[in-house]
């Protein structure tokens, strides 16, 4: 604590610390500790294990001079700690306080600072895929939308130019989300890059169908005619939602 690093022990221990710190402040059962460590088949000692896994968390935290705590309710335990010493509690009352904000730069220095929490994939090297799934999903998809989130407000700042490339690189990984491809839209055509933009709109339609079967949505296709139509509107509408 207070910038030091802690060795946090075995993988199956720090996988029961992180769950804890996830639900922090909230019990969490023994069984829902099982479940989560082994999604498939626990082994008949899990529960024992479970007990050895936070016997060794209490004493990582005991290193926290009393800021963070593990405590013992019936056949649960609870992790006692200010939310805003956990990196994912942190992340989520920063994202709030963005949208709380009416400046747009200010709101991309809170989301800047959220996104700077973010170390790699949630869960990453300590629990498996099923596990990362129901714990993590949320968060990565909450991460993404923080993302487009900032690029909004950027955009609306008129500094479409910052973030062109940026936008690039958010459809190659994640082709068939439309309201990153509309903000790379928004942002070419801001540019002068109409035709480019238009290619952008087409090359995401072929994707749609190919991979899963749908065509563009509404806001999508209103873009699209919208740059057809060279709208004056979208020289200063806000992009994507």
């Amino acid at each position: 604590m207070r910038g030091r690093s802690l060795a946090l022990g075995p993988r199956q221990q720090r996988l029961v610390l992180a769950i804890l710190a996830r639900e922090a402040n909230r019990l969490v059962s023994v069984d829902r500790l099982v479940e989560l460590v082994w999604p498939a088949s626990p082994p008949r000692s899990a529960v024992h294990a479970i007990q050895v896994n936070v016997s060794g968390v209490r004493q990582v935290l005991a290193h926290s001079q009393g800021r963070v705590t593990l405590e013992t309710h019936g056949a649960g335990y609870l992790l006692r700690a200010d939310p805003l010493l956990i990196d994912v509690h942190r992340f989520t009352a920063l994202l709030t306080q963005a949208r709380r904000t009416d400046d747009d730069l200010s709101r991309v220095s809170l989301i800047d600072e959220a996104l700077a929490l973010w170390r790699g994939p949630v869960f990453a090297g300590v629990a498996s895929d099923a596990t990362r799934d129901r714990l993590g999903a949320g968060l990565t998809e909450a991460r993404l939308i923080a993302v487009e989130d900032r690029i909004d407000a950027l955009m609306r700042a008129g500094r479409h130019g910052d973030v062109v490339y940026e936008l690039f690189d958010l459809t190659e990984a994640h082709p068939t989300r439309e309201r990153l491809v509309g903000q790379l839209m928004l942002a070419l055509y801001r540019g002068g890059q109409a035709s480019r933009a238009l290619d952008v709109f087409r090359r995401a339609r072929r994707l749609l169908a190919d991979e899963l079967g749908i065509d563009p949505g509404t806001e999508l296709r209103r873009l699209e005619t919208a740059i057809l139509n060279a709208d004056s509107a979208l020289e200063l509408a806000a992009s994507g939602g």
